[in-house]
């Protein structure tokens, strides 16, 4: 039995930078335990062919298919069924859906293979359950994107004790008990936004960051990374913290409108969101509070959000795919077929979108 977890030019292995070791040991241990070591291998994006998405029926171009490639055709036995269980960590997300079509896209070039699909709606206890059920389905591989630390880890421990192989997706857990983790750049794309966040701002002034949800690794690495790099670089921008939320766009309009109202007569020179869903929020409550004139910084790309920033909704976006289920997949499979693979492995960060880049994103960004 096999457990697959997963974390967003060309098809070059390489190292992780050398700073990275550095910087990690300046980190907390609960910190550090979400990042990968500093010689775990990366690999750019070298886009595939587009295919029509099974959920959104939109084309959609795998950015990873050069990483643990695999042919067309049955996997391992090809008179056995083999079972693959995703779980997701929330729904009503387009970042959720991207997700979803990428390992559905994957699984359907092998006939020989079963996907079944979980979605938490958001709620770590269901998805402890979902695994639970998997398990006792005698799934071959487990596909999970965990929703939060704190409640995933021991499960994932579980199974991996069962004897399952463990390789993760994106969102992380602090143990180092799976197979392989698929990581993306944190420390790159935290001080890729820093460096955009200052040079806009003139290396001074107040922002203000509005969370995720609280305990999840995205929330912890970017709330600590991004502070990190911004006192570094930029020791006299000053970051204030709104109440976090469910990544929605109605919990970021809600907490931006109470902070708006709470701190009124107070300078606010930018605001920086973990997620872009909120980011519509917070600029709808920015809209309605007539503050359109702070620049606006948020993590997630997709078409709706890059369009959004060409037409002034955000000043700056840091990419993250969500297209790279396929890669647990085929980790997986290497896994179950007896193929070497990489323990952890990491999917390099593109640039920074800006303006100026924008239209360039706009083409090669997923459908989300």
């Amino acid at each position: 039995m096999t457990l697959v977890t997963a974390c967003g030019q060309g098809s070059a292995l390489r190292a992780a930078p050398a700073g990275d070791a550095e910087g990690k040991a300046q980190l907390s241990s609960e910190v550090s335990k979400l990042l990968p070591p500093s010689d775990a291998p990366g690999f750019g994006p070298k886009y595939a062919a587009a295919v029509k998405g099974p959920v959104t029926g939109v084309d959609v171009s795998l950015p990873y298919t050069n990483v643990l490639p695999l042919p067309d055709g049955p996997i391992g036995d090809p008179n056995k069924t083999y079972t693959f269980c995703f779980s997701q960590a929330l729904t009503g997300s387009t970042w959720a859906v991207g997700q979803q079509e990428s390992v559905m896209i994957e699984a359907a070039r092998h006939p020989n293979v079963k996907l079944l699909t979980y979605n938490t709606n958001n709620d770590p206890l269901k998805q402890v359950a979902d695994l639970e059920s998997c398990a006792t389905q005698g799934a071959d591989a487990y596909l999970v994107w965990p929703h939060s630390v704190a409640p995933l880890t021991p499960q994932i421990e579980k199974l991996t004790n069962s004897g399952a192989v463990v390789v993760g997706m994106e969102r992380l857990v602090a143990t180092d008990k799976y197979s392989t983790w698929i990581y993306l750049d944190n420390q790159k794309a935290a001080a890729d936004m820093a460096d955009a966040i200052g040079k806009k701002l003139g290396g001074k002034g107040t922002i203000v960051e509005t969370d995720g949800a609280l305990g999840s690794s995205p929330q912890i690495l970017w709330r600590t990374l991004l502070a990190k790099s911004l006192k570094e670089k930029y020791p006299d921008i000053k970051v204030e913290y709104s109440a976090p939320t469910d990544y929605s766009r109605g919990s970021g309009y809600k907490v931006a409108l109470d902070y708006l109202q709470s701190h009124e007569g107070k300078p606010i020179d930018g605001w920086f969101t973990q997620y872009s869903e909120i980011g519509f929020g917070v600029a709808q409550a920015l809209n309605d509070y007539k503050r359109t004139d702070i620049p606006h910084f948020t993590v997630v790309d997709g078409k709706v959000a890059v369009q959004a920033l060409t037409d002034g909704t955000f000043s700056a976006i840091s990419p993250w795919t969500p297209v790279h289920a396929d890669v647990a997949f085929r980790a997986a499979v290497y896994h179950l077929t007896g193929k070497e693979v990489p323990k952890q492995l990491v999917l390099e960060q593109p640039p920074v979108i800006t303006q100026e880049t924008a239209a360039k994103a706009l083409e090669l960004t997923w459908p989300g």
